[in-house]
């Protein structure tokens, strides 16, 4: 009867053992990239040490590599100047500084950034709206590769080998490639990655449907009547009078949306999207990105939008290299 058990136990582990291998997990901060604004994605996850690069697989996030980092000296989320804490969430690279720039402008104390560095878009649009400050946020390399062993032994940026960071370089497109950065990273199973995956991006096309078909009510219900803030407009209350007189006009515009990339983290999620405009009025093409918050009820929300004017691209084929690094 005890050997009989012990084979069913056996069966019963070979058998769990298999299921796991048929349903692979996906990271939660990650779920849907695009060949435009997430070619690859980066992700780093702070209680590890470890920046994870992902390649877009048919919209799908596919594991390319993994690296040891450093981040910021002291634990926890960057909240203002001078804390020695490397921010949590959703950033784009949007510069990239050689090791001459860096001396020129930083002199000899430069050379702990190593072969170059990337710099992030740190304070973001949610990093404002908390509160936080600070900047001069980077990925950068060392002069010291032994201090990527030690974890924790940055002012705040996220350090890499020398070698590390020229590999990492292939894929970075400026503008184009998000760093997201987290304390740890979730796995979902695919059934639940793929439902939460679904409520984010139907909460999208849901708004921009409403928005197609002027139909106000659904559109609006799309943003956080607490948390909204628009740059020019101000609150969700200003916001709404606003769009109700522009939802008045008698055109009706043509509204495309492609390339769409779905990001979040524990607190947010975030939406890129290329935007084609045609109206009587307006013609335009450029990146709308959507900040998303969950309401009391769960349901995701707009709680912010920016917009950048862009021409269309003639191909969208991104090959990697070491462009940054010319040896």
């Amino acid at each position: 009867m005890r050997k009989f058990k012990f084979i069913a136990l056996a069966l019963l582990t070979i058998l769990i053992g298999k299921v796991y291998a048929e349903d692979p997990f996906y990271p939660a901060n990650i779920f849907m990239m695009d060949d435009k604004y997430s070619h690859h994605v980066i992700l780093v996850e702070k209680s590890t040490h470890k920046l994870h690069l992902f390649a877009n697989k048919a919209g799908s996030p596919h594991l390319v590599k993994t690296f040891s980092a450093a981040t910021g000296k002291f634990k926890g989320d960057k909240f203002q100047s001078g804390d020695h804490k490397t921010p949590e969430g959703i950033y784009i690279i949007n510069d990239f500084l050689s090791k001459e720039e860096l001396l020129r402008r930083h002199g000899k104390y430069a050379e702990i950034y190593g072969s170059g560095a990337f710099p992030m878009d740190y304070p973001n649009f949610m990093d404002r709206r908390a509160g936080k400050t600070g900047g001069g946020i980077w990925l950068h390399s060392t002069d010291d590769d032994n201090r990527i062993s030690k974890g924790l032994d940055s002012r705040g940026c996220v350090v890499l080998q020398n070698a590390d960071l020229k590999d990492v370089s292939q894929y970075i497109e400026l503008d184009r490639t998000p760093i997201i950065v987290v304390q740890d990273i979730h796995f979902l199973s695919k059934s639940t990655w793929e439902k939460n995956k679904t409520l984010l991006h139907d909460t999208v096309m849901n708004w921009a449907r409403a928005w197609q078909e002027k139909d106000f009510n659904t559109y609006i219900d799309s943003y956080h009547p607490q948390e909204f803030w628009d740059s020019s407009k101000g609150n969700f209350n200003s916001y709404k009078n606003y769009k109700k007189a522009v939802f008045s006009r008698d055109d009706k515009p043509v509204i495309n949306f492609e390339f769409i990339s779905i990001m979040a983290t524990d607190d947010y999620a975030v939406v890129n999207l290329q935007q084609n405009y045609q109206s009587a009025v307006i013609n335009d093409i450029g990146k709308k990105t959507l900040f998303l918050k969950k309401n009391a009820n769960y349901d995701w929300k707009i709680v912010g939008e920016l917009w950048s004017k862009a021409e269309p691209d003639t191909s969208l084929a991104f090959t990697p290299s070491k462009r940054f690094f010319k040896e």
